[in-house]
């Protein structure tokens, strides 16, 4: 069996070769100074390493049998070594070495994880019982453990579930002498962080209570003990009252917090904040614009207003590459638009399509799109013809329903493919790697971890589930 590649047609899914870490130290990591690239996703690469979620675990389905560390396969942390820069695909079409570095759930309905120097930062659903007995599996634990899969300690257990929670880990030159790595939280409305410097915990700090929304930096790319600007340490976070609305920012490492605008006719909603600009929504006398801010001397004065309540979705397109300076992606359900400020504060709209994509991701100028549950196209914003070119074809099937079930770190996307044994249909990841193609059967796609026990599909099984 060759390996899987697609562009119209999928073949079976390869079934990889796996070495599991069995609590023991996984030997030959990457260096500490090596590159990450995809930070806060499904997959995660630092130097010649990929580390992957082991496909998707759903709620409904944990039990206080599920979860138990040691136990976990579907839903774990793997990793897989690159043979001179490439996927590790044997002439058979498997991936090989791949080893188990997390055996706790950490691909479900929410999820990420991050890697910083030796360590690793990942949620898992909680694996504890309430005094009557029931599973807290909707709360959230969050650990930490090193990046040979030892010494996995758990941080910290939201008190909200997991649909109220949001989090990003970042790390930051304190001083010229010191740097630290922040675990920040929203647990329900307390936002909070904890501070690791030199390997250790240095704990808990209480940013702020009674918070509506967040929004902070996501460094998805990180260079060892990269500089980073005040803005990409900042934490934004909204607070509503009854008198008034505000927006107030809060630096990790100063521990300073500054109200950035109170308003009593306007409230607020933050949607993220990239390349120097925190985006948000502005419902105001009736109608609700979309705006960036560069947080000048003048709120006001530094605010944008991108477009009004008549597009239903945008994704940022942030950071400057070339001469593309990025932008806004609109939809409705008429259609997909460019949609940018001048220097003149005045706004543009480019029709990229004339139907409604979902936006997943965005490279410098490429941005990657959905029109089916599945299929996933490149759209290159400065080609004129806005071109949607396959990468993944219709006959795809996977949990790509949503962008959280799908991610990116510049060359793989690694996504969820169904498997299906007998009646029982499973998820597990996939990665497509972008740097592999063939006229013929478009892009080098393969299944790259192991299967549970009763969950590997027949070698003889020709359904490309």
């Amino acid at each position: 069996m060759s390996f899987k590649q697609i562009l119209l047609v999928i073949t079976i899914a390869v079934v990889a070769v796996v070495m599991t870490a069995c609590g023991s130290a996984v030997k030959g990591n990457p260096k500490i100074d090596d590159t990450v690239y995809g930070n806060g996703g499904m997959q995660v690469r630092k130097g010649n390493f990929v580390y992957f979620m082991n496909g998707f675990y759903g709620v409904d389905e944990i039990t206080d049998k599920t979860n138990k560390d040691g136990k976990v396969v579907r839903g774990g942390i793997y990793r897989i070594e690159l043979n001179d820069g490439a996927l590790p695909v044997d002439e058979d079409g498997n991936v090989t070495g791949a080893v188990q570095i997390v055996s706790k759930i950490t691909c479900y309905e929410f999820g990420g994880f991050y890697i910083y120097d030796n360590y690793i930062y990942y949620a898992s659903p909680n694996n504890q019982k309430d005094k009557s007995g029931t599973l807290l599996k909707d709360r959230v634990d969050f650990y930490r453990c090193k990046i040979d899969g030892t010494d996995n300690k758990r941080i910290y257990t939201t008190e909200s579930s997991y649909s109220s929670v949001q989090f990003n880990v970042t790390k930051f030159s304190k001083d010229a002498k010191s740097a630290s790595t922040y675990l920040t939280i929203l647990d329900g409305t307390n936002l909070i962080s904890f501070e690791f410097s030199k390997g250790k915990n240095k704990g808990k700090t209480k940013i702020a209570e009674d918070v509506t929304g967040v929004a902070w930096s996501e460094i998805s790319t990180y260079e060892y003990n990269q500089s980073a600007t005040a803005f990409e340490k900042t934490v934004f976070f909204t607070q509503a009252t009854a008198d008034t609305n505000k927006i107030s920012s809060y630096n990790l490492t100063t521990e300073e917090t500054k109200v950035v605008v109170d308003n009593n006719t306007a409230s607020f909603t933050l949607k993220g904040a990239v390349a120097g600009k925190l985006y948000y929504e502005k419902a105001q006398n009736g109608s609700t614009v979309f705006a960036s801010n560069t947080l000048g001397t003048s709120f006001e004065n530094s605010e944008n207003i991108y477009y009004n309540n008549s597009y239903s979705n945008y994704f940022v397109v942030g950071g400057e590459q070339g001469d593309f300076e990025g932008g806004v992606i609109a939809t409705n359900d008429n259609g997909t638009y460019f949609v940018k400020t001048g220097a003149n504060g005045e706004t543009s709209r480019i029709t990229i399509a004339s139907k409604k994509y979902n936006i997943l991701f965005s490279n410098g100028s490429k941005v990657y799109v959905r029109e089916s549950a599945v299929q996933i196209y490149v759209i290159d914003l400065t080609d004129t013809t806005f071109e949607a070119k396959a990468i993944l074809g219709s006959s795809v099937e996977g949990k790509n329903d949503a962008s959280k079930y799908v991610d990116f770190d510049g060359r793989f996307i690694t996504y969820l493919a169904s498997n299906k044994v007998d009646d029982t249909t499973t998820y597990y990841t996939h990665i497509v790697d972008l740097s592999q193609y063939d006229e013929a059967d478009g892009y080098l796609d393969v299944f790259v971890g192991e299967y549970a026990k009763g969950e590997k599909p027949s070698t003889d099984d020709t359904d490309s589930e």
